[in-house]
């Protein structure tokens, strides 16, 4: 977990709370979303999130441990590595310091007017190495010659 830069507080709200008394499993994903959208914010150093040209294009989550109410959370979360027109994202929800979910999620930076795909903007790649602190290039898959 020492390889995660930066991590987001959470809350559980009541509203989080499903009938067997833990957070649904919905849930993880919108605290994902939070958290993501911080580290964004955050790593750009923009002021908005209107402003950011992204979609979800992928996430995996696998349940670890349940969340229960009152507990305090933090989502840890990571860039991968950027592609072309994508950034992998890495994240861990802890709950009351116990690993509850891990995660893995893909953004598509995208053009809304167009309505297709754009690259990932220089400063962007430059802002989220310096910010992990290491090279994000795409590794290339095993198999692969280039």
């Amino acid at each position: 977990m020492t390889d995660f830069r930066h991590r987001t507080p959470l809350e559980v709200r009541f509203r989080d709370i499903d009938a067997f008394g833990h957070v649904n499993n919905a849930v993880f994903s919108s605290y994902l979303e939070q958290a993501r959208i911080r580290y964004l914010l955050d790593a750009l150093e923009q002021p908005r999130f209107e402003r950011l040209p992204l979609i979800l294009a992928r996430v995996e989550l696998d349940y670890r441990a349940p969340i229960l109410f009152g507990e305090p959370i933090e989502v840890l979360t990571r860039v991968d590595w950027i592609g072309r027109s994508s950034i992998a994202m890495s994240h861990e929800l802890l709950a009351a310091g116990h690993l509850a979910a891990q995660a893995s999620t893909v953004l598509v930076t995208y053009d809304y007017d167009r309505a297709k795909p754009m690259p990932v903007p220089d400063d962007w790649r430059r802002r989220l190495a310096q910010v992990e602190g290491r090279s994000l290039e795409r590794p290339v898959p095993t198999g692969v010659t280039t």
